[in-house]
Parts: C-alpha cells; structure tokens; sequence
C-alpha cells in the first residue's frame, strides 16, 4: 500500500464568522460534552450563548480544547492545570 495516499493536514482555523454547537466540537476534537463543559466551567473556552444547548464556540476553540486534551491524556494534567498552563503559554507569546 502507497504511505503518500493518506497525508495527515494541520493548521489553524480562521473561519470566525461560523461558529461550533457544543455537539460540533466535541465530534471535531473526539470528547465528550462533560469535558466540554467542565472546560467551560474552568474558564479554559468560552462559548457565546446563556445554556449549554444553545452555546456557539468559535473555531478557535478547537485548537484549545485540543491541547488540553492532549495535556491530560500525555502527561495527565487536571484541568485547573491545563488552564494555568494555557495561560502561561498565552504570557510567553
């Protein structure tokens, strides 16, 4: 089988003007809606909208709830962790 047929693509989304369901993004990063929600709770993403069922997420937010993921999976962070690390992250940009 040819290794060239599947290319693995990255990037950054900058499609601001289409925003994400909570449904939507947590298909996108592969979690479930708990750990959207206690991201939110954390203060880690911040969605538009009042309730959880009509949240809207910016692109950008997959990005973030990506690293965090990655954070907990690879070196088993917490989520106060993750969100302190993320802004530290931010600070040294």
């Amino acid at each position: 089988m040819n290794s060239n047929i599947l290319k693995t693509c990255s990037g950054r989304f900058v499609d601001e003007e289409n925003n994400l369901t909570l449904e939507q993004i947590c298909e996108i990063c592969r979690t479930n809606s708990k750990l959207i929600i206690e991201m939110v709770d954390e203060g880690i993403v911040e969605p538009e909208g009042e309730e959880n069922s009509s949240w809207r997420f910016s692109y950008s937010c997959i990005e973030t709830v990506r690293i965090v993921v990655r954070m907990q999976k690879d070196l088993r962070v917490n989520l106060p962790g993750a969100a302190l690390a993320l802004q530290l992250l931010k600070q040294m940009k």
